[in-house]
């Protein structure tokens, strides 16, 4: 059977995207990602009766998608093909050649400690929902988590002896210090989540207005609102934080659920970034 428009795309998909959600674990945000991108090659592939991947990379790098995005799109397809010719036996075209775009290194923005912690000190605390993003930042920066991390809290996850659980990428779980001020609005946040008139999702630890898990999204927009920049930007200042304080980088690697050390390795550059600018600013001929 080859993969054509004869065959059941929606179907196809469908399994695809069961398997990768349940079996596997994959993140919300990775799997509409993954359906994003199929769905997108099902159509080019239609419309044109090819499926030829290369030349659907290179018609969306005509529409000026960002290497990151095509190199996203590649790794989306490539594991799916795999799966539908291991799994279904469906012909599909060769995937080896593919080569990932090389991208520029950016390195990640991160926020002074005065910076942050005037920021978090500034966050009112006067209502549920206040205190409901308090706690979400404060939690946040103590442990570096991940927001589909943090969304997916559960109320047993954090301990009195003040660690929490934490379930990341591929199921891994580890264990967590969290500091005294986010236990601090973690209990001020319990005390009063029972302001919220209907609770929907009573065994998470973060809801939304409505009563349900908060939404990684909602958990964006809580942190745009109150630092001015996105949760991603919280984990990198914590890793660089702590490097800056003299943490070994094994450590950070094993905070941050970092598989590979050389993910965690660019936290060094920006560290020395740091320190370089700092030795300008204070030597008296810097």
């Amino acid at each position: 059977m080859r993969l054509n428009k004869l065959t059941d795309q929606k179907n196809l998909l469908g399994e695809y995207l069961d398997i990768i959600e349940n079996l596997k674990n994959y993140s919300q945000h990775t799997v509409v990602a993954y359906k994003t991108d199929i769905n997108q090659f099902f159509e080019f592939m239609n419309n044109t009766e090819t499926i030829d991947i290369e030349k659907f990379i290179q018609n969306l790098a005509r529409n000026n998608y960002s290497k990151t995005t095509l190199n996203r799109k590649i790794a989306s397809l490539t594991t799916f093909l795999n799966w539908c010719s291991r799994e279904k036996g469906i012909t599909v075209p060769e995937t080896s050649n593919l080569a990932v775009l090389k991208t520029d290194k950016k390195l990640p923005n991160i926020m002074t400690s005065n910076y942050i912690n005037t920021l978090l000190d500034n966050i009112p605390v006067s209502s549920t929902k206040e205190i409901r993003d308090r706690a979400i930042i404060e939690i946040l920066y103590s442990s570096g988590l991940r927001v589909s991390e943090l969304s997916n809290l559960k109320l047993t996850d954090i301990k009195n002896n003040q660690s929490i659980r934490v379930f990341g990428k591929g199921s891994k779980t580890r264990i967590l210090p969290i500091t005294k001020q986010a236990f601090k609005y973690y209990k001020l946040w319990l005390d009063n989540r029972q302001n919220i008139s209907t609770i929907k999702s009573g065994n998470f630890l973060f809801l939304g207005v409505q009563g349900n898990k908060i939404s990684d999204r909602e958990v964006r927009r809580i942190v745009k609102l109150r630092l001015g920049t996105f949760p991603h930007s919280i984990r990198h200042t914590f890793a660089t934080h702590l490097l800056d304080g003299g943490a070994d980088l094994r450590v950070v690697q094993e905070l941050l659920g970092h598989t590979d050390p050389s993910t965690t390795q660019i936290y060094t550059h920006v560290s020395k970034k740091q320190l370089k600018a700092k030795y300008k600013r204070t030597h008296p001929r810097g």
